[in-house]
């Protein structure tokens, strides 16, 4: 491999190793926390997510598994992108701000015979990440607060086939491994008096299990090069075996960083087991493109959250559903051309009905995003940057508005791996 292989992804997991802290949204408290987008790679997230029709042999799409029989007989395909998010949250009264920045995506593609592609990676499927306190008063006058802190999340690990049914249509499938921990913690504390102990309520979930995931993808093809692809995904439902450790105990201390005196445990629960409902999904698309110039598309998926069960916590979600769009655009691709007319320009938008619905108000989210992918010298490889401004949420009905933005980079590294020697 090529030396320029490893500087990048050097320079990858060095910034990795700092990208896990922070706070994300008040909303990740509920269902299984702020839910991942399903086309994760920094490329398709500035043109809005869209990925269910895109077939491309310079990057892994995850969101179709279909989409790797494109990968070149030759190549071998990685991928890894880092994700910032900075959050202005506001109520009718008050105003805050956080950030969160983590690991977006691992993937990789290859070919294994000349009909059958490859795909594998780790991404993740959720997160959950607040801090907040609220305050009341007892029937007996006393003020007291609460503050609840959550952080986790579900991790997935896949392992995708895609299968050529003939010149323009492919089926894929990815077979995946969801895994993951959130640790929840509430404290209901006096501020007012020194001699009233504070309860704190530890919630420790861990959870795995296996799910899948398919793809269909045609290509109808016009003169000039161009051609347009449709795409179809679905998500098969699935129930996630959860494990919990629950823990009640009034103690002194333990806030704010101070030490914790614990008084006595309440409630003790080592081995409390469950099982939460992962819904069906399905998803649509389609992307016009005019080979190595210009393409648009546009996405709709679907997902049947209205079922969905938790024993251990009394969430009613609704089903959710998103639409977004994307265009990118290639000035030129000659080998004489200036750099920044190599420089692949995308923009998008999307809209997201979310799976949350508090206090009767749907938790809605839209997003605008920009993105380039700058190649490196001689070679097929590009680093990623995409850009999202957008917004989550109202402040009515006593909920949080939050004003996002969202900045990824990444790395698309593509490389001739299977390539016979002719000359020793």
């Amino acid at each position: 491999m090529r030396k320029g292989f490893f500087l990048p992804l050097a320079l990858f997991f060095t910034l990795a190793s700092y990208a896990q802290t922070g706070i994300d949204s008040p909303y990740s408290r509920f269902g299984l926390g702020t839910l991942a987008p399903k086309s994760n790679h920094t490329r398709q997230m500035g043109m809005g997510g869209i990925g269910n029709a895109l077939s491309t042999n310079r990057f892994v799409n995850t969101a179709n598994p279909a989409s790797y029989s494109s990968v070149d007989s030759l190549s071998f395909l990685f991928g890894a992108g880092i994700s910032f998010t900075g959050v202005n949250y506001s109520t009718a009264l008050q105003k805050e701000s956080g950030n969160y920045a983590n690991v977006s995506f691992f993937s990789a593609a290859f070919p294994v015979t000349p009909w059958l592609r490859t795909g594998l990676g780790l991404l993740p499927y959720s997160n959950i990440a607040f801090n907040l306190e609220t305050t009341g008063t007892t029937a007996q006058s006393v003020r007291y607060n609460r503050i609840y802190e959550g952080k986790g999340g579900i991790n997935k690990l896949f392992f995708g086939n895609a299968i050529k049914l003939g010149e323009n249509a492919s089926f894929g499938f990815n077979v995946n491994y969801l895994f993951g921990r959130n640790n929840n913690l509430s404290y209901l504390y006096f501020p007012d008096s020194v001699n009233m102990a504070t309860t704190k309520v530890d919630s420790r979930i861990t959870a795995s299990a296996f799910s899948f995931d398919a793809g269909l993808l045609y290509k109808i093809n016009f003169a000039k090069e161009t051609s347009l692809q449709l795409g179809l995904t679905y998500g098969l439902g699935q129930d996630l075996p959860v494990k919990r450790e629950f823990l009640v105990q009034s103690q002194f201390g333990g806030l704010f960083g101070d030490i914790e005196y614990v008084i006595d445990t309440i409630y003790y629960r080592p081995d409390q087991r469950s099982t939460l409902n992962l819904p069906h999904a399905l998803g649509g698309g389609l992307v016009l493109e005019k080979k190595d110039r210009w393409l648009g598309g546009i996405d709709f998926n679907w997902q049947n959250w209205e079922n969905y069960k938790s024993p251990l916590y009394a969430d009613s979600l609704i089903n959710s559903w998103n639409v977004a769009a994307g265009f990118q655009y290639l000035p030129t691709h000659t080998a004489i051309s200036n750099y920044w007319r190599k420089v692949l320009y995308r923009a998008g938008a999307r809209y997201n009905q979310t799976y949350l619905s508090i206090n009767g108000q749907p938790v809605n989210e839209f997003g605008i995003s920009f993105g380039v992918s700058m190649p490196l010298p001689r070679t097929f490889t590009t680093i990623d940057l995409s850009f999202e401004a957008g917004r989550r949420g109202t402040t009515k009905s006593n909920l949080v508005r939050e004003n996002f933005i969202n900045f990824r980079a990444g790395i698309s590294i593509y490389e001739r791996w299977f390539i016979k020697r002719k000359y020793d």
